[in-house]
């Protein structure tokens, strides 16, 4: 059985398809989700979903986490927002499929639990390095290093203490919520990945791993390590 996974829309043209490509090749049926004002005629659809994969776009809008705007802010779009965040919770709520939230899809989880963004990581936390690439490296090379944290989900799936990933962010998590803990950590303490206790996969990574997974086996890893879990 291939399994259905559910994908987030992205507001990036021609972006959404290295997320349909890389579930694809893992073996599951991708299923792109439109953002809408109401999730009532989605529902039918989102039943058939065994699993749910937040994917990267647009910075969150401050108001989500009570903050006001901020200098090194850029595009939100707040109808998205508030889909998203309504579809955690009725995906958290009244089911129990995986969920993996990819860039900002991290960050909406760690969001929707409570927790909070950097709203530009330079400007904020100005002893980080450079973790946008967006046209200086090509999008499925490795930009720097992450550590992951001894025993995790995403150790286990990596078979490694440390991977190389690619990096096209300028949010990160500030705030973390008490529903997750950090599993993967770049060189200067920025938090690339969280996970959230229990059996149920719930996890959040910083990178892009469907802009690598066509070469790099630890992407392919994930990705089949999380279809697998959404075949159960």
């Amino acid at each position: 059985m291939r399994p259905v996974i559910g994908i987030t829309n992205t507001n990036r043209a021609g972006f959404i398809d290295g997320y349909a490509q890389a579930v694809a090749d893992a073996g599951g049926s991708p299923l792109i989700i439109p953002v809408v004002r109401e999730l009532k005629p989605l529902r039918s659809v989102l039943a058939t979903m065994h699993g749910l994969i937040l994917s990267g776009g647009a910075d969150i809008t401050p108001s989500s986490y009570n903050e006001p705007p901020r200098p090194g802010l850029e595009e939100t779009i707040p109808g998205r927002d508030k889909h998203e965040l309504a579809l955690l919770d009725y995906v958290l709520g009244a089911s129990s499929i995986p969920v993996l939230g990819i860039c900002r899809g991290m960050q909406l989880l760690n969001v929707h639990a409570g927790g909070s963004c950097y709203q530009d990581l330079e400007r904020e936390q100005p002893g980080t390095f450079r973790h946008m690439l967006f046209g200086i490296y090509p999008f499925d090379a490795p930009a720097h290093s992450v550590t992951l944290l001894p025993g995790s989900h995403l150790e286990e799936i990596f078979q490694t203490s440390e991977i190389a990933v690619n990096s096209f962010h300028h949010q990160a998590i500030k705030e973390l919520s008490p529903a997750f803990r950090a599993t993967a950590h770049a060189p200067d303490g920025v938090i690339e990945a969280i996970e959230a206790p229990g059996e149920r996969f719930i996890a959040g990574i910083q990178w892009h791993p469907e802009m690598m997974a066509e070469k790099d086996l630890p992407s392919q890893r994930l990705f089949r390590a999380f279809l697998q879990e959404c075949r159960r």
